[in-house]
């Protein structure tokens, strides 16, 4: 496949760059859903570590 050609039809050219970018949204809400999630159990367990103290 030559990529160095744009294609004759914009319309397949701005789908290609539509579905691009829609995956690269959709990649980067769920890594920030992961991360979040995350950080959330991590808060809560310090939380949970600061109001029962290992003695």
């Amino acid at each position: 496949m030559n990529f160095s050609e744009i294609p004759e039809n914009p319309l397949i050219f701005l789908s290609w760059i539509t579905a691009l970018g829609l995956f690269l949204s959709l990649t980067e809400a769920t890594l920030k859903i992961r991360l979040e999630k995350i950080s959330s159990i991590r808060k809560r367990q310090e939380l949970i570590n600061s109001l029962y103290p290992k003695i």
